[in-house]
């Protein structure tokens, strides 16, 4: 991508004199602004690097407070060279997601939406929903904006369109039918219950009935329907009544539609009192399938450049883009978004500012919606991370929070868990789970102090400390916590426990215990800093039962299988490198597993006879 990289030396840029700036290359890329501490406060793309940054600094006193701010923090500049004006975009996008500079437009939201897949390549394709749209020449349909969402219209689907959610793998092992068949979810096209013909007409109908085309998949049913009743099979048209009256109650909501049948996305944008309110609405075929509400914090950026910042940000996370992007502002690098999202979809992307018309009236819709929806959250909007300071008097304003979690079962499987939020939000690529090696399994204060010694040296060496700790427990695990950051000096760190009430008053109140303070700190359960407290703390729970629960769960399959006899630590191995999980050895033929190596034919008779004793006991 890149043809030149380099970097002004911190010293020759220090004071951002003209002649410095002037050194900066006429050709497109991308900027960064470091802070005096070498923070990344902000990461910009730009067709002249010259010209761009030197804009900054003409009639400076003229901008607005937070551009001042902005400019007034900049000690160093960055840059990076790139071929072409597009490819700034991209790597402006790679960059501000890695580092989420302070000034940048943050949607804080880092899931991609998911999509409903059907792939007609398959002779009896599955419903499956997936958050990574690919150009696969599959059917996709969303996106959704919540599993939620998704799980609903699926189960729908399988109610009216009984077709498999089984994997591929699974379909092309099983020897009977699944329970969804004995409860009419699936046909289960997996033993030859359904013909292909009869499967790939519900398929048909399903990808209508998720397209929102309403017309199509109910005249296709009213024929159905129709022809059951000339043949005199009434139950069936009976049946085909039934669902064509549930159908037409689910559709009847999708009262707002969109010109032409189109796929598109629509963009209404408010900016009021430091703040960016932005609403997406998601066209489907016509239909208002789902919608999207941020809000984001004002930079001080001119309209144009926050949406056009929005969109890098939403659609470089967002699986799913529709040819036709609606959007309240014309955008002057539109012709190199187009390009970057044409590249990404697969095909033609189109981005307009409508100014009559039926199109101009959704984008008014949307304008109006995100009005609304800025003006009814107005009076509860706050920024908990932001308040974390005055609520636990501290120092400073934690950006990045650990939180450590101990697991274990009568001092079995002892495992430790670390979740990292960076401004409220998950950082899922630090989450980071632990095997207690040396403390021993009841001491929890001794696993705490393992785990966060293992957790911060390895911070430390990759230059990503956290700003806070959370611990889930009480003094103990607060005291854990005090010995490990005194022992390798890391006092810049805060530190927070959170610990259960103990009376019966307190019962329902966690209450918190801040290094270096005496008296515990008690929040109103209702207050956002508790609350985002909680859920951090919840999620560290969670994050280390999953893993014990995993652990233990192999542990015991290891446990049986090495109780046969001929089976050992390297045989099991095999084994599992073989076949994905006991389900698939029980139905691998004896000569496959006599294959393997190291086994033979008596060894792998006995294993098979072994493991279906054992079904046949567990479904008695």
């Amino acid at each position: 991508m890149m043809d030149e990289t380099a970097r002004l030396s911190e010293s020759a840029l220090t004071t951002l004199t003209p002649e410095t700036i002037d050194r900066l290359p006429r050709k497109p890329g991308v900027y960064l602004f470091r802070d005096a501490a070498g923070t990344l406060i902000y990461i910009g793309k730009a067709k002249s690097l010259r010209d761009r940054v030197k804009s900054y600094f003409i009639r400076a006193n003229d901008r607005d407070a937070k551009t001042q701010t902005l400019i007034s923090r900049i000690a160093t500049i960055d840059f990076i060279v790139t071929h072409s004006e597009k490819e700034a975009l991209i790597l402006e996008d790679v960059l501000v997601k890695r580092h989420r500079p302070r000034y940048n437009v943050d949607l804080k939201d880092d899931k991609r939406y998911l999509c409903i897949r059907i792939d007609s390549r398959h002779p009896f394709p599955a419903i499956q929903f997936v958050r990574q749209f690919q150009p696969d020449g599959a059917f996709y349909a969303g996106p959704f904006t919540s599993a939620e969402s998704v799980r609903r219209t699926i189960r729908l689907l399988h109610r009216h369109f009984p077709l498999r959610s089984c994997s591929d793998t699974k379909f092309v092992q099983r020897k009977r039918p699944c329970l969804n068949y004995e409860i009419h979810r699936c046909l289960a096209p997996c033993v030859g219950y359904v013909s292909k013909e009869d499967y790939a007409r519900l398929v048909r109908e399903a990808k209508l009935f998720l397209a929102g085309n309403r017309e199509g998949l109910v005249r296709s049913l009213k024929q159905q329907m129709n022809a059951a009743a000339e043949a005199l099979d009434f139950e069936r048209a009976a049946v085909l009544r039934d669902e064509l009256k549930a159908i037409a109650k689910t559709l009847e909501r999708q009262t707002i539609s969109s010109p032409a049948r189109q796929d598109m996305d629509v963009f209404g944008a408010v900016r009021r009192e430091g703040w960016w309110g932005v609403f997406a609405a998601f066209y489907r075929q016509g239909s208002l399938m789902g919608s999207h509400y941020a809000e984001v914090e004002d930079a001080g950026f001119p309209e144009a450049a926050f949406i056009s910042d929005f969109l890098v940000q939403f659609y470089g996370r967002n699986s799913f883009i529709p040819p036709v992007i609606l959007v309240p502002f014309d955008l002057p690098d539109a012709a190199i978004l187009q390009e970057w999202l044409a590249e990404k979809r697969g095909g033609k992307v189109t981005i307009r500012v409508p100014r009559r018309g039926e199109k101009r009236k959704l984008l008014a819709l949307a304008e109006e919606n995100a009005r609304i929806k800025f003006e009814t959250f107005k009076r509860s909007r706050k920024d908990p991370v932001a308040e974390l300071k005055t609520a636990l008097g501290l120092p400073k304003v934690p950006r990045r929070i650990a939180c450590y979690d101990i697991s274990t079962l009568q001092g079995h499987e002892t495992v430790g868990s670390r979740v990292s939020f960076l401004d409220g939000a998950p950082e899922k690529a630090r989450y980071r789970r632990f095997r207690v090696r040396e403390a021993a399994p009841n001491d929890d204060v001794g696993c705490m102090i393992e785990i966060l010694l293992r957790s911060l040296n390895r911070d430390r060496e990759e230059g990503v400390l956290p700003d806070m700790i959370l611990l889930d427990g009480g003094k103990g695990q607060l005291a854990a916590g005090e010995a490990v950051l005194e022992e390798l000096g890391l006092h810049e760190i805060l530190l927070v426990a959170i610990a259960k009430g103990r009376s019966r008053k307190e019962r329902f109140s966690d209450y918190f215990l801040v290094s270096g303070r005496e008296e515990p700190v008690r929040l109103d359960p209702h207050d956002s800093v508790f609350q985002l407290l909680a859920r951090i703390r919840d999620e560290a729970h969670r994050f280390a039962i999953t893993y014990h629960r995993k652990r233990r769960g192999k542990t015991a399959l290891d446990s049986r299988l090495l109780s046969i006899p001929g089976i050992g630590e390297k045989r099991l191995k095999i084994l599992f490198q073989t076949y994905p999980s006991l389900e698939a050895i029980r139905e691998a033929l004896v000569e496959e597993i006599a294959a393997l190596p190291t086994f033979n034919r008596k060894l792998a008779e006995e294993l098979k006879t072994r493991l279906i004793s054992e079904e046949r006991e567990e479904g008695m």
